[in-house]
């Protein structure tokens, strides 16, 4: 039986991996949204609400990169 062992960092580059697609993910919604609230399709409730939750989004992503010891953004 082989000894496949797992860098101590491979942890850290999966990390920056989850956060990079979440940081582009997230950027498509803000894309979307933007288009959305352009466009007039929204009332300004939604707006507010869609900003919100774009921020609290952030917010995550901030904690997400704590607890996975990736500093700053990815992308």
């Amino acid at each position: 039986m082989s000894d496949a062992r797992i860098p101590a960092d491979a942890g850290q580059g999966l990390g920056r991996l989850v956060v990079a697609v979440l940081e582009v993910l997230a950027e498509l919604l803000e894309r979307q949204a933007l288009r959305r609230v352009a466009a007039g399709s929204l009332t300004d409730d939604e707006v507010e609400r869609l900003g919100q939750a774009l921020i609290a989004l952030r917010a995550q992503f901030a904690e997400l990169r704590v607890a996975l010891g990736v500093e700053g953004t990815v992308t």
